[in-house]
């Protein structure tokens, strides 16, 4: 039995001694045996690196948002030596994929204007010994974009030192920005106002309301009127004008037929500092029509 034991043993030293011998001679699956470089921030899935940031009023202080990128080297060993990583702003990148947004009927995306874009140098290096290079970052400034405008920033490698193979398929990683409106609107209202017409003469107005945000500047208020939810279908939009705060009104009861629109002559308006919307509109119910004069102002 210890003769048995002691050649076991034996055997299991020759085989680790064979495997730790041979041990950097072995290709993992997926991963290259050869120096390789790309971008961790390429996609996986998710096509684009998604940039939430909230918009900044004219009066208010600038607000710079950053991004980081970065380079690895895959392959068996890390750096042999010191290697010297450039960047780019990938335009050509930015034009195929345009390419396909336009043919499917959307808004090309664009890069933000030079002012609320900062690029930092766009170089790196990997240390000897390494793979990860050292973080660089971009920068934004909301304050100069545009809101309805598309902005994608497309960073690829363009060149390193030594030379190294790029993995053309984790070249670029690409940053959308999203630009959000604050949402100091939604809540509850207290509407006021007087409606004429549609049979029933003049007809004084007093209910709370409810009002949703359903996109930037773009808000969803429950009740036309005073109809309630027992008359018919009867929410509608509020479109603020964030330039002058002059008000779009827009919508329907039940029927698509039955448009309610900004009355003529008429100028419906918000005023961010109190909350309150002053609004004109007329509308449509199966043959009678009505005008509304109202106000909406929050109380939480």
């Amino acid at each position: 039995m210890k003769n048995i034991n002691h050649k076991l043993s034996l055997l299991f030293l020759v085989l680790l001694f064979t495997f730790s011998a041979c041990q950097k001679e072995i290709n993992l699956p997926g991963i290259a045996n050869q120096p390789m470089l790309y971008m961790p921030q390429s996609p996986r899935g998710n096509p684009f690196n998604i940039i939430e940031m909230r918009s900044r009023a004219s009066g208010q202080e600038d607000t710079l948002y950053y991004r980081p990128y970065s380079v690895y080297l895959e392959g068996k060993d890390p750096a042999e030596q010191d290697i010297e990583v450039e960047f780019m702003i990938d335009q050509q990148k930015l034009d195929s994929l345009n390419e396909i947004e336009t043919t499917a009927g959307r808004i090309a995306y664009e890069l933000p204007p030079s002012g609320a874009f900062t690029a930092g140098s766009m170089k790196a290096s990997i240390k000897k010994n390494e793979r990860i290079s050292s973080i660089q970052q971009f920068g934004i400034n909301p304050k100069l974009l545009i809101e309805e405008k598309r902005y994608l920033i497309p960073i690829s490698i363009k060149s390193a030192k030594p030379a190294l193979t790029v993995k053309s398929t984790l070249k670029t990683a690409y940053y959308q920005v999203n630009l959000t409106v604050p949402d100091f609107v939604s809540g509850t209202y207290m509407a006021t106002g007087i409606r004429n017409g549609d049979g029933y003469g003049t007809d004084p107005t007093k209910v709370r309301k409810t009002i949703t945000k359903i996109a930037n500047h773009t808000y969803e208020v429950n009740l036309i009127a005073n109809l309630g939810p027992w008359c018919c279908s009867n929410k509608f939009v509020l479109k603020v004008n964030p330039a002058n705060y002059t008000v779009i009104v827009s919508g329907h009861l039940e029927d698509p037929g039955n448009l309610l629109t900004n009355r003529p002559g008429t100028s419906s308006t918000f005023d961010p500092l109190t909350n309150t919307f002053v609004l004109y509109y007329n509308y449509n119910y199966y043959g009678y029509g009505a005008e509304m004069t109202e106000t909406l102002k929050k109380i939480n």
